[in-house]
């Protein structure tokens, strides 16, 4: 993701860092005037202070002006040799800059501030302005050099105590790693960044992190989670505008609820969020925020099925955009713009405007999008009957998806390790800078007396002792990590192989397929598309398994036991495999004791009687059959038992069924794929449920499956 459509997030930031109510308050003439008085008043370094501060309280108003002042400062700064109020009129010079679009001038201003601030040992302000360069690299898209500026800040705001400027770093970093799909480390120094506001006491800071986190938690298909934060930065921005008027952060929180509730289908609702921002950007004549206003109000009239209505609010935002620059944003709009034009009948004209929509997604690398518009392509293909092209586009997704899953494979080893890396190196020139200035005062003091260095010395070979034990303890945990980090390895090299060999194979056939396309008949060819459909969801199945698991290991997943009907759960899990087990002739027996009740969480227990019985599916026989049978073991467990009488396991195999780094996965008696991964899911859950897993099987004859969850007693009794 590039940096348009994040432009006012990074914006809000960025005066949430140094003087934030200072920049976006207007002051009356009279105000104005008062702080003239001041400066007139005023000598010496106290009337420089008092000019720095007018030119922050001017801007936005008259940037000649704020420009007249802050180069006076410095020009009084430079004849007294004050380096200290120099170094801060350079860095007023580039955020004044930065706030007028130079951002080249904004630059300059900041690297002499910044050599002013290393020459004078201010680490405090160095940090503030390694955090603005930092900015400054990230909106020119150079994100890697953003990062090296932001973790300087961060080691120059650890010496200096500098906990708001810190929590800024963090938050920057989160999000850019947000907006790159890292949501795992994002969530990391979000929270780094939270515990450093705190300590600031600076509460907008925790609002921008709240709202942060909502965005994550969105990004990750968590509506519920991702609601809660947003509330919760709502309810500190609503606070805070009650107070200073400033209502921005209200209207970018109502806007994300509202798309929430977009997705969740309920329109109505978001609309009143929509409505609400539409107001603010009104009156604070945000062109971007009313260009996103018109997008979303066209989304929802498209939704409607208002086609016409729609219509008129995607050009009007599509204008703005233009006007604004805003490239990020365009695909989506003409994305809705192509599908009203379809609705309308106009399919040629929206044909054309999805893959204008298309072509800048691919020219921006906006993946999501681009998944999108594929799919509204494939859809609208389908139901013209156009099939080559169906497949086409199917087939794009699909590469897609494997560059997608080819670079997600290893950022669990490769990112962390670099970040890693950098982590460790900011500590170590932590460490060393305050070792120097210990070794600094040792020189000054040879001449202590020789009962004060044998104290010394004595201290020191308790320090020796205590790190010579420390490093022991640490040798003995990094041991543990590479054992767990070799299991990892491993078990990341099944999932890549067993999931780019069936994705890369859809590729290779889907383009022989469109190169002998003309050479099937129609029936043929649904034949065809219904095989590519089944392969395609295994692959999504195992992708789902992928995830929850992946989940599960960050403690991602929320556990939410409740009461529920043993029966109902069971009959609902297994409804969408009842299929599969038509196709291969399997007769399923239910033996439910309709009278049993658990207490357990809903989404668990479907997860694993789904994979348990999808398993006893696949390694059954084309005619077999599977039992599933439920009892209550004793007033307080419920036993459920699902049995199969197909391959079965060897009893060598039965001891590594649970194991992670076992790679020996049998194939389904028609060839499924497996990779042991549902297993291991299945158990983490059941665990997490406070209950038990046992498997009893033999080779050839079938294989026993029995898991507990805890049973509602009363329930039991009356029964």
């Amino acid at each position: 993701m590039k940096k348009n459509i994040c432009r006012p997030f990074f914006f809000l930031l960025a005066f949430v860092i140094a003087y934030p109510a200072t920049s976006e308050e207007k002051y009356s003439n009279n105000q104005i005037d008062s702080l003239r008085k001041e400066l007139t008043n005023e000598k010496g370094s106290d009337k420089f202070c008092y000019q720095l501060e007018h030119a922050l309280r001017m801007m936005g108003n008259d940037h000649d002006k704020v420009l007249e002042l802050a180069k006076s400062t410095l020009r009084a700064a430079q004849t007294a040799n004050n380096k200290s109020l120099e170094m801060r009129a350079y860095f007023m010079l580039g955020k004044i800059y930065d706030v007028m679009d130079d951002r080249d001038l904004s630059e300059a201003n900041y690297d002499t501030a910044l050599t002013i601030a290393e020459a004078s040992r201010d680490d405090w302000f160095k940090g503030e302005i390694l955090l603005r360069k930092g900015e400054i690299m990230h909106y020119r898209n150079e994100d890697i050099h953003a990062l090296e500026y932001f973790n300087a800040s961060l080691q120059a705001c650890r010496l200096s105590d500098n906990f708001k400027t810190m929590g800024s770093t963090y938050a920057m970093m989160g999000n850019i790693f947000r907006i790159n799909g890292l949501y795992d480390r994002a969530i990391e120094y979000i929270v780094n960044s939270e515990l450093n506001f705190e300590k600031a006491g600076f509460l907008e800071g925790y609002a921008w992190d709240s709202y942060l986190l909502g965005r994550i938690y969105s990004d990750l298909k968590l509506p519920q989670k991702a609601m809660e934060y947003f509330r919760e930065a709502l309810k500190i921005y609503s606070q805070m505008a009650s107070v200073d008027g400033n209502q921005e952060g209200i209207a970018i929180c109502n806007e994300q609820i509202g798309i929430l509730n977009f997705d969740s289908g309920n329109f109505e609702e978001a609309n009143k969020y929509f409505a609400s921002t539409r107001i603010i950007y009104t009156a604070n004549k945000s062109k971007f925020g009313l260009s996103n206003s018109k997008k979303n109000m066209g989304m929802i009239e498209y939704s409607r099925g208002n086609f016409h209505l729609a219509e008129k609010y995607l050009n009007e935002s599509l204008k703005i955009k233009k006007e604004e620059g805003d490239v990020l944003n365009l695909p989506t709009v003409y994305e809705y713009l192509g599908l009203c034009l379809i609705g309308k009948g106009q399919k040629m004209a929206g044909f054309n405007t999805l893959n204008q929509g298309l072509t800048l997604a691919i020219s921006n690398n906006q993946k999501k999008i681009q998944l999108n518009i594929y799919a509204k392509l494939t859809e609208v293909y389908l139901s013209i009957n156009d099939l080559g092209n169906a497949i086409s586009c199917q087939k794009k997704q699909i590469e897609i998806r494997d560059l997608i899953l080819s670079g997600a494979a290893n950022i669990k080893i490769e990112q962390v390790q670099a970040i890693y890396e950098i982590d460790k190196k900011n500590g170590q020139i932590a460490e060393l800078e305050k070792q120097n200035e210990i070794n600094s005062l040792l020189i000054k003091q040879h001449r202590i007396s020789l009962l004060i260095m044998i104290m010394g010395i004595f201290a020191a070979l308790l320090f020796s002792i205590s790190v010579y034990w420390y490093n022991n303890k640490i040798r003995h945990k990094n041991l543990e990590l590479k054992e767990t980090n070799a299991a990892k390895d491993k078990f990341f090299a099944i999932i890549a192989h067993d999931l780019l060999g069936p994705t890369r194979n859809l590729a290779s056939f889907l383009e022989h397929l469109n190169v002998t396309f003309n050479e099937h008949s129609p029936t043929e060819l649904r034949k065809i598309l219904l095989v590519l459909f089944k392969s395609a969801e295994n692959v999504t199945l195992l992708l789902e398994n992928l995830l929850i698991w992946a989940q599960s290991q960050l403690n991602k997943i929320e556990f939410n036991p409740e009461e529920l009907k043993l029966t109902d759960v069971i009959h609902n899990s297994i409804k969408g495999l009842m299929q599969s087990a038509e196709n291969k002739q399997i007769d399923i027996k239910l033996e439910l004791n309709d009278q049993i009740l658990v207490l357990a969480d809903l989404n668990m227990v479907q997860t694993i009687v789904r994979n348990l019985f999808s398993n006893a599916i696949k390694f059954s026989h084309r005619g077999g059959s599977v039992v599933i049978k439920s009892d209550v073991r004793n007033m307080y467990l419920a036993s459920i038992h699902i049995i199969d009488n197909g391959v079965g396991i060897e009893k060598s195999s039965l001891s590594k069924i649970f194991d992670i780094s076992n790679t020996l996965h049998t194939k389904g008696t028609e060839n499924e794929k497996s990779t042991g991964l549902g297993l291991m899911i299945v158990k983490g859950f059941i665990e997490k449920n406070k209950g038990t897993i046992t498997i009893e099987s033999e080779k050839g004859k079938g294989t026993i499956v029995s898991f507990t969850l805890p049973a509602k007693t009363s329930i039991i009794a009356k029964s």
